[in-house]
């Protein structure tokens, strides 16, 4: 590490290397030294917009020439675990996007290699820094609504149908559950202090095949031109399967005995797309994105509660509200994980050890979709 900055390289030149460049690039003690991509001509592109000297399509060649501090992985999630293990090999700090891997098995190994090589790891659960998520956790520590009994969370995202993406890959790491579903785990897990000992749960897919359109590297991009044909029509296009879920349904139990149920479509519309609702022996704490915060006691009308910040909701619709708010979130991120790196105080933020919690809970899910049974997480 220089004495005075800390040397960043991002791996991945879309939609998400873009917010991990925007969040490092906020911080005063950092330097962006490289971008690496597959695809140079993009990652270029990125690169001269955030001023990144240095450009790679060889990850190992990046480590080796460039030696950065800090590696921020933000590519699509199957190569989350290679692409982590070389830079922990290399001796680097590593930030790693959400979902840190396509199985518990190597999110294990992730842990396990940088806990021996003694590095700082985080995971890109970002939604634990939004204000009325905060606020939630709090309210919940303190016991606002007495003893939780319950967690509700549902999620109709309203998606457009999408081209053929990664997303709609399994392989690749696709899916609602791996996506989104991953977040919302984590906001449970660290909302409650608990994690989840059991899972009976359903994948589901609604969508059973895509159109193969252009080649997207911001899945933005892939978003907008799916909003666009579905009002504007145009030809017919080859189509593929889709093998990743888009959707997902179940009910599960945290280690202290209280009940879970959360429920996913990425293509249904809900009143808010993004809700959690903590269930509680005195009344109820109702999360429902940029609706806020809300109270709700028997007998009485739901008591809006103050929140110190901006809050939003994944699919809400706004899209520069999202963006906007995804980038703050990031940004107190990037800010916690450089001072940690730089030996300075900082804020709690998630590390590798809950990406591999959650995606325990994601493996069982599966498995429970094949058995039809109850299964144990972990």
């Amino acid at each position: 590490m220089t004495p005075d900055k800390v040397r960043v390289a991002v791996v991945g030149a879309g939609w998400a290397g873009e917010l991990h460049l925007k969040a490092f690039a906020a911080q005063p003690a950092v330097e962006l030294v490289a971008v690496s991509s597959r695809t140079e001509p993009r990652a270029r592109q990125v690169a001269d917009t955030f001023g990144v000297p240095a450009v790679h399509t060889d990850l190992d060649r990046m480590l080796a020439e460039v030696r950065p501090d800090v590696v921020s992985v933000a590519t699509p999630p199957s190569s989350h675990a290679h692409i982590t293990l070389a830079a922990i090999a290399a001796g680097c700090h590593v930030l790693c996007d959400k979902p840190i891997a396509t199985s518990a098995a190597d999110g294990a190994l992730m842990l396990e290699a940088a806990e021996a090589a003694g590095v700082k790891h985080a995971s890109g659960f970002v939604w634990r820094n939004d204000p009325a998520i905060l606020e939630l956790r709090r309210l919940v520590a303190e016991r606002a609504v007495g003893d939780v009994v319950e967690v509700h969370a549902r999620c109709a995202l309203g998606a457009p149908v999408l081209p053929m993406t990664w997303m709609y890959d399994a392989e690749a790491g696709g899916g609602a559950l791996m996506q989104h579903g991953g977040h919302v785990i984590d906001r449970i897990r660290w909302v409650t202090g608990n994690e989840f000992a059991g899972v009976s749960g359903e994948l589901l897919h609604d969508v059973k095949d895509a159109e193969v359109g252009p080649r997207f590297h911001n899945v933005m991009e892939a978003f907008a031109w799916a909003g666009r044909r579905m009002v504007e029509g145009g030809e017919p296009l080859p189509r593929t399967a889709v093998t990743a879920d888009t959707g997902y349904t179940l009910r599960a139990e945290l280690a202290n005995g209280v009940r879970v149920s959360l429920w996913e479509l990425w293509h249904g519309v809900g009143t808010h797309p993004d809700v959690v609702e903590v269930v509680g022996t005195r009344g109820t704490l109702v999360w429902s994105g940029a609706g806020g915060l809300a109270l709700v006691r028997p007998r009485q009308a739901p008591e809006p509660l103050p929140i110190a910040g901006q809050s939003t909701e994944a699919g809400g619709g706004d899209m520069k509200a999202l963006e906007a708010q995804g980038a703050r979130m990031w940004d107190r991120l990037a800010a916690a994980f450089v001072a940690d790196v730089a030996g300075e105080q900082h804020e709690p933020y998630p590390t590798l050890v809950d990406g591999w919690r959650a995606q325990q809970v994601i493996d069982a899910v599966g498995r429970s979709d094949a058995s039809r049974s109850w299964v144990t997480c972990g």
